[in-house]
């Protein structure tokens, strides 16, 4: 698949831009500041100027295809971002180093197509997350102490989403940093203490509750007793 890259100055959401103008499969929208961008839920997400913020349509017919096109994401993600910083999966698709998010993203269905959103924390100064109420976010210049290239790292990520890995499910459980964890699952039927125990073929989490497996496809995961969020 060849990438037809669009780039904007700002945007409300890279997201969006794609969405709005209906792009075909292979589309990428990077923009250098988001104005309204945003995570699971509706949550904002912080986009200050230094950061790595784009979008890209990805081909999806079925459904199955659909749920797995964001495990193969954080797998992609995450192997770009490990040649520069020791790094991990949290459940779903979030990028963690050192108890910090570096990195969120967010599949949103469109048609016959999946909007994959990116959002990376590359150059934001440390004193940006203190002074912004953000202590769980950390980007990778904070963390190193290095400036790092946004544009290579974006095409790392893209060449990567574009290679086909057959052992994609292995590599997620294996940098999985929510596996083995006691964690809270904040459900839409409430929260419930539990253990993280494994990932299934179709990407969702399998937890323990007492001596209940339950399998968790939807809702949010906080990971009890440590800094990731």
């Amino acid at each position: 698949m060849d990438y037809h890259i669009l780039r904007f100055d700002e945007v409300a959401s890279t997201s969006a831009e794609l969405k709005k103008i209906k792009a075909p499969a292979g589309t990428v929208a990077v923009a250098k500041r988001q104005t309204g961008g945003y995570g699971r839920s509706g949550r904002q997400f912080s986009s200050p100027e230094d950061g790595l913020y784009f979008s890209v349509a990805v081909a999806a017919r079925e459904i199955p295809d659909k749920l797995f096109v964001p495990i193969h994401a954080a797998v992609s993600v995450h192997a770009a971002l490990s040649k520069r910083i020791a790094c991990g999966i949290k459940w779903p698709n979030d990028i963690v180093a050192q108890g910090k998010k570096l990195c969120g993203i967010l599949a949103e269905g469109a048609e016959d197509r999946v909007i994959l959103g990116v959002g990376v924390n590359v150059n934001t100064p440390a004193e940006y997350f203190a002074t912004h109420d953000l202590p769980h976010a950390a980007s990778l210049m904070s963390l190193t102490g290095k400036r790092q290239d946004a544009e290579e790292i974006m095409q790392d990520i893209l060449s990567e989403l574009k290679t086909a890995k057959p052992d994609t499910i292995e590599i997620y459980r294996k940098n999985c940093v929510t596996l083995g964890k006691d964690i809270t699952v904040l459900s839409p039927g409430g929260a419930y203490d539990a253990v993280a125990v494994d990932v299934t073929k179709n990407g969702e989490l399998a937890v323990m509750k007492g001596d209940c497996l339950i399998v968790v496809n939807s809702g949010e995961v906080s990971i009890r007793g440590s800094e990731y969020i």
